[in-house]
């Protein structure tokens, strides 16, 4: 037991992920596993329903230390999730990566209106994805 607890970095986190496209799910989970290392802890939803539907019950044992969102969900669901994460107080103030393939400047201004903490284009780039974790202390460069 005592070498299990000893395994469990202090770097490990949580990471909140929602993406429809699983080729984009798979990259983004390759790029966490290389910066952040296997144990790092990843929840998938793979529609802004299931999103909200886990947002809504996130407590403060067990919210994320990051979370990573497509802006570009059917019906404006990326939006939508930013203002949910941003009306619970549980979870206001962790960090939101929106990752989008949009290069609109009003995507990615309302993104920020939205309490984006960064704005990452797709595909997503490991050096620009280590520079924005290191920046919210979540990696070192």
């Amino acid at each position: 037991m005592e070498a299990e607890e000893n395994d469990k970095s202090e770097s490990d986190i949580r990471i909140f992920l929602v993406e429809d496209n699983s080729e984009h799910v798979f990259i983004t989970l390759t790029v966490i596993r290389q910066l952040l290392g296997e144990s790092s802890e990843v929840i998938v939803a793979e529609n802004a329903d299931e999103a909200l539907e886990l947002i809504a019950h996130f407590t403060d044992a067990d919210r994320p230390d990051l979370m990573l969102i497509d802006l570009r969900l059917p019906q404006n669901g990326g939006f939508s999730i930013l203002s949910a994460i941003r009306a619970n107080h549980v979870i206001e103030h962790v960090p939101v990566f929106v990752i989008t393939s949009s290069l609109y400047d009003r995507d990615i201004a309302e993104s920020y209106e939205l309490g984006a903490s960064a704005v990452l284009c797709k595909p997503l780039s490991r050096a620009k994805f280590k520079e924005e974790l290191a920046r919210f202390g979540l990696a070192t460069v």
